[in-house]
């Protein structure tokens, strides 16, 4: 290919979805920094301590058992950074609703509904808050990416020898102007651009392999009906307990119920693993208490350890505030791209189309409708949690020793 085509191509991939991929990237950002956003407009997001041993679980049941005994636990979970608050779902009777709580010392620090910023960036980012075509259209544009990516080094002349040249100062209506910026933010963002092109591919990737007979992910046990069944349900200290001891090296971080006999108690953690999330490692229990299996990270299959890898890798969430900040810094620099490169696209060929409806063209109007589709809807459903079966959890006023600390 020339390089007149090179450059053709590359103008196409970032233009042609140009809203859409605009919106993705933004979206992205916010979602990467959702939950220090969330810290910083409300103390109940915030833990009261560092945390340097396990999750203090015996108190924080019986913290939640008197400030909501007439409801059940679904889940809960703590974060990888220390600084935020612990998760437990609850089911009441008004519905869902969310319990917020300081890991190290299992206090309350408040609640909340399922609907939060957090939510609302990631429904959108992921998938337009819809889900299988929605999940398709966004990770399809990681082709786009890609393309964008391999056309840019032939684009870019000498790009190796461009890496401290000064880019002058920036003028709006100038197209040189921004040609310069848009190569030098894209050089030193290479590495990034590829990080997210790489694990989007792979969330296209497993979209597609979800629906095949293909068993590349351990099988979660089932197990098997008794007569003689436990008249009441585990409590989370003894759940967490009975965990620890299978596993003890293991820094439990997650506890889901439930909702039918046959499946498990899921238990998971942190095993040590960088940038594996915590469901790499679990522990399944039955409703006895009983262990039906255990599930290590060092014995996943190279396509099970991608899919516990992707998340951690796309949003930076393997480490401190520190790691998320260099994310959002060159997710920054990625939306930038995206919008020098319509401004440019713009400013060369306006005199050809002034008429921006013209410019834009059929997908670039597609773009846009579903970009504002997607916020519309979003902005409609985020806040939608239905509880379509109770959890197989006690009720929490039946657990003794209920007194807040």
């Amino acid at each position: 290919m020339t390089n007149r085509q090179w450059f053709a191509l590359h103008s196409w991939a970032g233009f042609v979805l140009g809203a859409l991929l605009l919106l993705v990237c933004v979206t992205g950002v916010l979602a990467t920094l959702s939950y220090e956003i969330q810290y910083l407009s409300d103390s109940k997001y915030r833990a009261l301590s560092s945390r340097s041993g396990p999750v203090n679980w015996t108190q924080l049941e019986q913290n939640l058992a008197a400030a909501y005994p007439d409801s059940q636990l679904i889940s809960v979970q703590v974060h990888q950074q220390a600084y935020l608050a612990g998760e437990a779902s609850l089911a009441t009777p008004d519905g869902f609703r969310f319990a917020y709580f300081d890991p190290a010392s299992g206090s309350l620090t408040g609640s909340g509904d399922w609907g939060r910023l957090s939510r609302f960036l990631r429904n959108l980012h992921m998938y337009l808050s819809v889900e299988g075509v929605g999940k398709v259209i966004v990770t399809s544009l990681s082709f786009l990416l890609l393309i964008s990516l391999i056309s840019s080094f032939y684009v870019y002349r000498n790009w190796w020898r461009q890496w401290l040249r000064n880019p002058g100062k920036w003028r709006w209506a100038v197209r040189s102007s921004w040609a310069s910026w848009h190569k030098l933010i894209g050089l030193w963002s290479w590495w990034f651009v590829l990080l997210m092109t790489l694990t989007g591919l792979w969330y296209f990737t497993e979209h597609w392999l979800l629906k095949t007979p293909l068993q590349y992910y351990p099988p979660v046990p089932r197990a098997t009906l008794s007569a003689a069944a436990p008249t009441q349900s585990l409590s989370l200290t003894e759940i967490t307990s009975i965990a620890q001891q299978h596993r003890p090296q293991l820094d439990i971080r997650a506890v889901l119920y439930n909702s039918n006999a046959k499946a498990p108690i899921v238990v998971s953690g942190q095993a040590g693993d960088l940038l594996l999330r915590d469901r790499a490692n679990r522990i399944y229990l039955d409703s006895a208490g009983n262990v039906m299996g255990s599930q290590s990270s060092a014995d996943l299959a190279a396509l099970a350890y991608l899919t516990d890898m992707a998340d951690p890798l796309h949003f930076g969430n393997f480490s401190g505030l520190t790691v998320k900040l260099i994310y959002a810094l060159f997710g920054t620099g990625l939306c930038i791209l995206v919008a020098g490169g319509m401004r440019m696209q713009w400013l060369r060929t306006k005199h050809k189309q002034p008429s921006l409806a013209r410019w834009l063209g059929l997908f670039g109007w597609l773009a846009l409708l579903l970009a504002l589709s997607g916020i519309g809807w979003t902005s409609t459903t985020f806040s939608q949690r239905e509880l379509s079966k109770p959890p197989l959890s006690p009720l929490l006023g039946t657990l003794a020793g209920a007194q807040p600390s």
